[in-house]
């Protein structure tokens, strides 16, 4: 039987009937919105999921329930995408406990704030959109089971901006938020693409 999903769809109606016990699965931003969700969903049907986080004491809050309320796990690591020490930190834990991942969805971000830098001197939006993900993503990339899925999440924001690598921290163009925010989307997109090769 064919499903048919849309924009409304809620995660239990695309999980609805898939058991994803044995599954591991890596999900970033897992302090708030739709990566509270994704991780509450895939423990719902079963998937084992390790949850990134910058900010460990809220996302422990936040998902506090997920255990309990599926026949899945939920186990928090911390990462802060803003930081590259944080993220090769978070990888480098992933890989030395040699566990394999069935997916990574790098879902976390930022969107549309003040123009600022990370702790690397990025522009924030892209370095904690695309370059935390980018370096994270390639650092575990070791862990990707044969037939293994990444997930970029990405939004509309990208047909509205490209990247532009001769000025990617806004140093000769004037910067606007909704700008920044499309450069890191298109970046999500370009990555993926160029990945799955």
């Amino acid at each position: 039987m064919t499903k048919i999903l849309g924009a409304e769809s809620t995660t239990d109606e695309v999980l609805d009937g898939i058991d994803l016990s044995g599954k591991r699965v890596l999900v970033t931003g897992v302090s708030a919105g739709l990566g509270v969700e994704t991780a509450r969903a895939l423990a719902t049907h079963g998937a084992e999921v390790v949850g990134a986080a910058r900010d460990l004491d809220k996302a422990r809050r936040v998902t506090q329930a997920i255990g309990a309320a599926g026949k899945g796990s939920l186990a928090l690591i911390e990462l802060d995408l803003a930081s590259l020490a944080s993220v090769r930190a978070a990888a480098d834990a992933l890989v030395n406990a040699a566990r394999p991942f069935d997916l990574v969805i790098a879902n976390a971000g930022v969107m549309a704030c003040p123009k600022g830098t990370t702790k690397d001197g990025f522009e924030t939006q892209f370095g904690t959109n695309h370059l935390g993900h980018f370096v994270l993503v390639n650092r575990i990339a070791s862990l990707l089971k044969s037939g293994s899925r990444l997930v970029n999440l990405s939004s509309a924001g990208h047909r509205y901006s490209d990247v532009n690598l001769d000025d990617p921290n806004f140093e000769r163009t004037p910067y606007t938020e909704f700008g920044a925010y499309g450069r890191s989307k298109t970046a999500n997109v370009l990555f993926a693409v160029e990945f799955d090769r």
